[in-house]
């Protein structure tokens, strides 16, 4: 694949994530319209991510099997509610996120000289990053009712999957407005590990594109 494909990619996947946070904050969960758009809006995340691994012939098929899972189990839980395609649901995504984020990360370490997909890929694995924690917190609270707790919310209604969303995005750029918070403890120690990935990922980050493109300009 050439830079310029991979740079469409890697821009195609940032718009894809940046839709699907704005779009998340104006849905109701009342409305199944509205739901269906965000779903939409995810299944785009997925073909984006799917592309972005589209360079390495390796990783291409297994993306493309852990994408077409999610898809479905995503499909099925939204015209069958049921406690196990819920389970099944958030569990294939996070898998795929996380195989996403992995294969950026690797991305970014190639030698090379730090081009815009670069950049791009760069800000969309910090997102990605964010809605893989979102996945993983309602796979929690979809197994642990009451994992989290939220200020003005009811314990009975437990904390909306949207809201786990915002929660994500807060705790990863270390905010923390107390609005949303774990108890149980495995959600506190989630809580705090996505804490210390977002302080450590733009330590970890900088070095692998200063490392990738010091290698490409002794070569």
């Amino acid at each position: 694949m050439n830079t310029a494909d991979q740079d469409r990619h890697s821009l195609f996947l940032l718009l894809s994530l940046v839709a699907f946070l704005v779009l998340s904050g104006f849905v109701r969960e009342s409305r199944n319209v509205e739901k269906a758009i965000l779903e939409l809006s995810m299944y785009v995340i997925l073909l984006a991510g799917t592309l972005e691994l589209s360079e390495k012939k390796s990783w291409r098929l297994p993306g493309i099997l852990v994408a077409s899972s999610s898809l479905i189990a995503a499909l099925a839980r939204f015209f069958y509610p049921l406690y196990a395609l819920k389970v099944t649901d958030w569990l294939v995504l996070a898998a795929f996120l996380g195989f996403v984020s992995f294969g950026l990360f690797s991305y970014l370490g190639k030698p090379g000289s730090i081009t815009s997909g670069r950049l791009y890929a760069s800000v969309s694995l910090y997102f990605l990053l964010g809605v893989f924690f979102y996945a993983i917190f309602n796979l929690l609270e979809t197994v642990q009712p009451r994992s989290f707790a939220e200020t003005g919310s009811s314990a009975a209604n437990g904390v909306s999957r949207h809201s786990l969303l915002y929660f994500s995005l807060v705790t990863l750029t270390t905010l923390g407005y107390g609005d949303i918070v774990p108890i149980s403890p495995p959600a506190r120690m989630l809580a705090a590990f996505e804490a210390a990935t977002g302080v450590l990922y733009i330590a970890f980050t900088v070095a692998r594109l200063v490392a990738a493109y010091q290698r490409a300009d002794e070569a």
